[in-house]
């Protein structure tokens, strides 16, 4: 028994991490510090860093964090910036512990089955309300969080990531191949079902760059084929009541427009992130000193642009922060900062651009990226750090 824990005592602990990482916040803390624990312990299993990493996108990322924690030492603003730090430290430990993983098949078949059991979760919650309502709240209400294991932005941010690890699966010929085609299938099912706006667009994107850059077929047959997926893209959304309506899809331009300035928060914070860009105060090679000048620029823009007073309300209490990772570097660092994120995925897709998959998984983050600050959010960092620095980077045994 002694000898089992020695030698698979640490790969179960992964396990373990993985499977809660979806269902809970804090039990995937107590697994992370016996990981930790266990490392340190057994200092044989650290991998020292190759010459290679000094010239990898890992260490552009690297340098994006030691810039931002200079520039806040010398502001005085360590404080109140820390959160960013924190989220880019943990992304590069869940790496650091990851990397002392040989299995990296084995690795992402339990990775699938944590997002297949979140997913199936969610599907038995939806049933639930069903039966009990006779009706589905996915278009732009409240109430879809309730029914679902993570918000629905993350769901559906997760289950393309099932979607792109069981398609691999699938592809590369192993065990259960069907097993895992079904896999793929229920994943995209459920982010139509959820109508999960962010989710729908990534799948058609990835979709386009598969057939454009990793199909041998004429181009010819490429543009037919972009055509098709062009047409089946508008013929969901508009076909779907849900999914229009998360589109905004009304009448008119117009309405389609008022609709959405009324329903999505995004649209005011990118505007108000965009003004507080004029400010004196902000500097375009270094932003803004700290997070608090920040905070505070969103709150009195709200108060100022938004005319519908409960709305104005909620924008105030809640404190929206960017949504978007590239804006909070760019308000935060300036463009310094946004050109080493930039630098950062640039100098990845470079390392992975021959292998799809890997590819997916980037511009799955990429994307969602773009309406979400991952870095503040602990699934975020950890999924940041699993697919990304750990997955993403391993070169010889991506394909199992």
């Amino acid at each position: 028994m002694r000898t089992l824990i020695k030698e698979k005592g640490f790969e179960f602990l992964i396990y373990g991490f993985i499977l809660f990482l979806f269902f809970s916040k804090g039990i995937p803390n107590i697994f992370l510090g016996v990981l930790l624990i266990w490392i340190i312990i057994d200092l044989k299993k650290i991998k020292k860093p190759k010459l290679s990493f000094f010239f990898s996108s890992t260490f552009i990322l690297v340098g994006l964090l030691f810039f931002l924690s200079i520039k806040a030492i010398i502001f005085g603003t360590i404080n109140e910036n820390f959160k960013i730090y924190k989220g880019l430290i943990l992304c590069f430990l869940i790496a650091f512990i990851f990397k002392n993983i040989k299995d990296v098949k084995k690795i992402k078949t339990v990775i699938l089955l944590g997002i297949t059991a979140s997913v199936i979760t969610s599907l038995f919650l939806i049933v639930i309300y069903f039966l009990e309502h006779h009706s589905l709240p996915f278009s732009n209400t409240a109430e879809v969080n309730e029914l679902l294991i993570l918000e629905r932005p993350y769901i559906g941010f997760i289950a393309i990531l099932g979607i792109v690890l069981a398609t691999e699966k699938f592809v590369n010929n192993e065990n259960l191949k069907k097993l895992w085609l079904l896999n793929a299938i229920m994943n995209l099912l459920f982010i139509l079902l959820i109508s999960a706006r962010i989710s729908i667009i990534t799948l058609f994107l990835l979709a386009v760059i598969y057939l454009l850059f990793y199909t041998k077929i004429s181009w010819y047959k490429k543009g037919a084929s972009l055509i098709s997926f062009i047409v089946l893209f508008g013929i969901i959304i508009v076909t779907s009541k849900n999914i229009s309506e998360r589109f905004f899809i009304k009448n008119s331009l117009e309405e389609s427009l008022k609709v959405a300035s009324d329903y999505e928060p995004r649209i005011v914070i990118w505007n108000c992130a965009s003004n507080m860009c004029k400010n004196t105060n902000f500097n375009v090679l270094l932003g803004f000193e700290g997070y608090k000048i920040i905070e505070q620029n969103f709150v009195n823009c709200y108060a100022v642009t938004i005319e519908n007073q409960s709305k104005k309300e909620y924008f105030l209490e809640e404190k929206f922060n960017s949504h978007n990772q590239f804006i909070d570097f760019y308000l935060v660092g300036g463009l310094i900062a946004l050109i080493l994120f930039l630098g950062f995925f640039i100098k990845l897709f470079f390392e992975i651009r021959n292998n799809f998959f890997q590819t997916g998984i980037v511009i799955t983050f990429l994307l969602f990226f773009c309406v979400e600050n991952i870095f503040y959010r602990q699934l975020g960092c950890y999924l940041f750090g699993i697919f990304i620095l750990f997955l993403a980077n391993r070169k010889q045994e991506i394909n199992g």
